[in-house]
């Protein structure tokens, strides 16, 4: 029996991605998937770094979205690939050479709409608190990460849908901003309107990049909790839905009475850096914890006003075309 290998295209999104971009591309090429079977779109998303003259030094088609934010750059790639199957990651990610072959292998089901694999750590020598903190907080999780989520999803890092689903589905909504989500926000979609299932593929493994900076934690986490609202009010409307108002007010409350404790853990671990018992990251873990649950706090609020307390989104989809 000849081995399953349908066509697939990598499609990979960058916006001033010149730092990551060469080691990204080194890991897809890599891929012990058939060569002949898979090609790599790179769509470049407005940059004003290196990006494309670092991506014109490798055998990948380079293609320029003429409009910002990433869903609008996903479907500009979706819209001239060719495989069977579109798998996507970001341009701060390596692929494990297994990545490909791991994804396809769930497809063998024919009632499997789209599929992802593990998120893991970027680990090298060089990483900052930052970095070693987002590695242990895990932000990144592929199909279920709690009791609240509403249907299994897929992120952006990584993810594939078979192609036809994706036209059937409506494509990514480029209505929605940048980082708010709108990846989650199409798996939950496709698998409404197709009645396809999700897989986790747990051998398609890709390493991510953390936010090197307190900032870029900062920012990240401000807009998990403002994606999460405005999820929230896309899809109140659904049989089912566990996230009401009341919910995320209760949750919101719950992670303000957490924030005395992180401070009070600082001043403790502050105390025991003094006598010279825990390294100076571990004095500090307490602060990133209370800096990302605040900017998370933060986010959530914000998308509570500009939703008119989640009953609206039109405001939030009326701002699409930027990066935050």
């Amino acid at each position: 029996m000849d081995p399953f290998t349908p066509s697939v295209s990598v499609i990979v999104s960058v916006y001033n991605g010149e730092r990551t971009i060469a080691n990204c591309l080194q890991s897809l090429l890599a891929q012990n998937y058939p060569a002949d079977k898979y090609e790599i779109l790179v769509v470049e998303n407005g940059s004003t770094d290196t990006t494309t003259e670092i991506v014109k030094r490798y055998p990948v088609t380079l293609l320029h979205s003429p409009v910002r934010g990433l869903a609008r750059a996903r479907n500009y790639g979706i819209e001239r690939a060719t495989g069977e199957i579109v798998a996507m990651t970001d341009a701060d990610c390596i692929a494990d050479p297994h990545w490909l072959s791991g994804l396809v292998e769930v497809y063998q089901n024919p009632c499997v709409g789209g599929a992802g694999g593990p998120i893991k750590d970027f680990v090298h020598s060089n990483m900052s608190w930052a970095e070693r903190f987002a590695a242990e907080a895990r932000p990144l999780e592929n199909y279920i990460s709690g009791s609240s989520e509403f249907l299994p999803h897929l992120v952006g890092a990584n993810c594939s849908y078979r192609r036809q689903l994706i036209i059937a589905a409506g494509m990514f909504n480029p209505d929605i901003p940048t980082y708010y989500g709108e990846d989650i926000e199409f798996s939950w979609r496709l698998q409404l309107k197709t009645g396809m299932n999700l897989a986790y593929a747990p051998n398609a493994v890709i390493n991510h990049h953390h936010r090197s900076t307190a900032a870029g934690l900062f920012k990240q986490y401000r807009h998990y909790g403002f994606g999460e609202i405005f999820l929230d009010t896309l899809f109140a409307h659904n049989p089912g839905y566990p996230r009401t108002l009341r919910f995320q007010l209760g949750r919101i409350g719950q992670q303000v009475a957490v924030l005395p404790k992180y401070l009070a853990a600082a001043v403790v671990r502050g105390w025991r850096l003094f006598r010279g018992r825990i390294t100076p990251y571990d004095a500090l873990r307490p602060l990133y914890s209370f800096m990302i649950e605040t900017s998370n706090i933060i986010g959530k609020l914000d998308a509570i006003v500009q939703t008119h307390f989640m009953r609206d989104a039109n405001r939030i989809l009326s701002n699409s075309g930027k990066y935050d």
